[in-house]
């Protein structure tokens, strides 16, 4: 994304010349560390970074905006533009940089009759760090907040920071099956970050499946051959002990 800091100045007349001419650009970043970055002086200009751009034609029309291409959170910050022409001119921008999250939630989960289940709500790629995650569920017309009762409840991580400036985080919903009315409830991830005009959400079903019976079909079926063998060892060691007599 590009984005271009304006900046308009008068001049004693229409046209300037290049020797009457001083621009400079500096920018105070959030560490409150201040550096120049453009300078036109003496009719040759100086940039510290390729993607700063300012039109040299423009400057003699008395326009030295400042054109920032592939804009990054490195350029966020306070801007100055100072121009001398010889009268001195000065105006200042916030550029404040904003990357919106990236939400990630299963669009439907199952949770065994009698059971726990987690939900997972991955938030990733976001700035600046101040993030809140509301976690709502929604059993029939009513919405509840979650983590308020003892069938559910909630941890949101602290956000770590990413390699490229940018911060990432992950908030998790333990419900109980007992939460689950009817069978199937609509269980929402909500976020509200400065990128957002309104709260971002994203939705889970989660459905209540009955416990397998694999299990105690196989429970059953150890039982009985354990008793069929209790019954050939009896029988054999009844058979010994008649022939012992008849001897």
């Amino acid at each position: 994304m590009d984005m271009t800091l304006r900046c308009l100045f008068d001049s004693q007349s229409k046209v300037l010349e290049w020797s009457a001419l001083t621009v400079e650009w500096n920018v105070v970043d959030k560490h409150a560390k201040k550096s120049i970055v453009y300078t036109f002086e003496d009719g040759k200009a100086h940039k510290n970074k390729d993607s700063l751009v300012v039109d040299e034609l423009g400057l003699l029309q008395s326009n030295a905006s400042l054109q920032l291409r592939n804009v990054t959170l490195a350029d966020e910050g306070m801007y100055t533009c100072r121009i001398i022409t010889p009268v001195v001119y000065t105006e200042t921008t916030s550029v404040e940089v904003l990357a919106q999250p990236l939400v990630s939630l299963p669009e439907k989960a199952t949770v065994t009759e009698g059971e726990e289940r987690t939900l997972q709500c991955d938030i990733t790629g976001f700035y600046p760090e101040k993030l809140a995650v509301t976690w709502l569920i929604q059993n029939g017309s009513n919405m509840v907040l979650a983590g308020v009762s003892r069938f559910s409840r909630v941890c949101t991580e602290m956000a770590v920071h990413n390699h490229n400036g940018t911060f990432s985080t992950r908030s998790g919903i333990t419900l109980h099956s007992s939460a689950v009315k009817d069978g199937k409830i609509q269980i929402m991830c909500q976020v509200e970050h400065r990128s957002y005009k309104q709260p971002y959400n994203r939705s889970v079903t989660l459905t209540v499946q009955a416990p397998s019976q694999f299990l105690y079909s196989a429970v059953t079926l150890v039982a009985v051959t354990s008793t069929v063998s209790l019954l050939t060892v009896t029988s054999v060691i009844g058979s010994a002990l008649l022939l012992y007599s008849a001897t």
